[in-house]
Order: C-alpha cells, then sequence, then structure tokens
C-alpha cells in the first residue's frame, strides 16, 4: 500500500479511501498482484492516466478484470504450478467443494502455501485472494474452453477476422424481401 502512496507524492494523483481496501481485498497482500493492480489501474487504463481523476475502487475492478483476461506472465506460471501433483492433491479438493483433509501431506500443504497460492482463513485453508480464486479454474479448464470455441461453427455473417459481413447481410436481406414483402404489400396503405 506503500506504492500508492508513493505514487500520490510523485504524481499527484490520488486514491479514493475505498481502493486501497480495493487492492487489499483483491491481493490480500501478495506484491505482484498489488503491483499489478496498481500498475494497470493508474497507468495502462486510458481514463486514469489523467493524473487529476482519482484513483477508485472501480478502476481496481477493471484492473483486475484485465489482469485475468490479460493472462499476466506471473499469473501465466500458475498454469505450471497447477500441473504438480503436490499442487494438485491441494487445489483439486479445494475446487470440488470438499476441502483439505488429513489425507493430504503437510509438506504439500506447506508447499502450497509457500506459492502464496492459498492461505488459511477463518474457515481454514483456501485460495489466497479474488483474483486466484478467479485464475485457478480458468487455467485448469483453458485448454476446454480453447477446443470448445474452434468446435462451434462460425456464424455465416461473421468474417473470420471477426468483423460483420455486410454483404452476406444485405445479400440475406434481399433474398428474405423476395420471399415474403409480398404479404406485407397486400396489407400496406402505401406502396
Amino acid at each position: 500500500m506503500e506504492l500508492c502512496l508513493q505514487h500520490t507524492k510523485e504524481t499527484g494523483q490520488i486514491f479514493e479511501p475505498d481502493v486501497l481496501d480495493a487492492i487489499w481485498e483483491n491481493s490480500q497482500g501478495q506484491p505482484w498482484l498489488i503491483n499489478a493492480l496498481a500498475y494497470e489501474a493508474c497507468f495502462k487504463m486510458k481514463n486514469t492516466l489523467d493524473r487529476s481523476v482519482p484513483a477508485t475502487s472501480n478502476m481496481v475492478e477493471k484492473a483486475k478484470n484485465n489482469l485475468i483476461i490479460s493472462h499476466e506472465t506471473h499469473l501465466d506460471q500458475l498454469a505450471d504450478k497447477l500441473k504438480e501433483e503436490r499442487v494438485r492433491r491441494v487445489i483439486e479438493p479445494m475446487l470440488e467443494g470438499t476441502g483439505v483433509d488429513s489425507t493430504i501431506n503437510d509438506d504439500d500443504i506447506s508447499n502450497v502455501l509457500d506459492l502464496d497460492l492459498i492461505t488459511k482463513g477463518s474457515e481454514g485453508l483456501q485460495i489466497a485472494n479474488s483474483i486466484y480464486r478467479k485464475v485457478i479454474p480458468r487455467q485448469l479448464t483453458s485448454v476446454t474452453c480453447y477446443n470448445l470455441e474452434a468446435s462451434i461453427p462460425r456464424k455465416p455473417f461473421i468474417q473470420r477476422d471477426g468483423r460483420l459481413d455486410t454483404q452476406y447481410l444485405f445479400e440475406q436481406f434481399q433474398q428474405f424481401y423476395r420471399e415474403n414483402s409480398g404479404s406485407w404489400l397486400e396489407i400496406a396503405q402505401y406502396l
């Protein structure tokens, strides 16, 4: 949080009171996440480049979503850690909702705690922060999602580059009009 105060001192951009709470809520003190959220909110988003505009908790929320979607290196490295059997044994029951029980090796739990993937919370062991709670399932299902996206047929009115195929839509509307305009013309007062 000292980082945010240094930013204010150097740039004059202030943080609304709830911003530090939002950063803490999303990072739970994980240093890389604090820096990434603050950097994204203060330097990467267009509306925050104006230093007279205070940083808000909405900006932090947008920064969080941008980090999750952008596959930042640190977050992508989670994927490698999640492939480790020691990590899987701890994380999997948490994701299943069954929780970590006494059958899991203490060394495995210590390892995952040391990686800052989990923390000891009021309800026992839990995923370390809200960002990891979103990123971990995404990382574990990313290949499935890519394969699913590839298997969904492309809509004929969407070009390969993702843009709308207006020529196709125009031709289809003309065909539709030719086939259906007779019934419209019969009831129209003005032809």
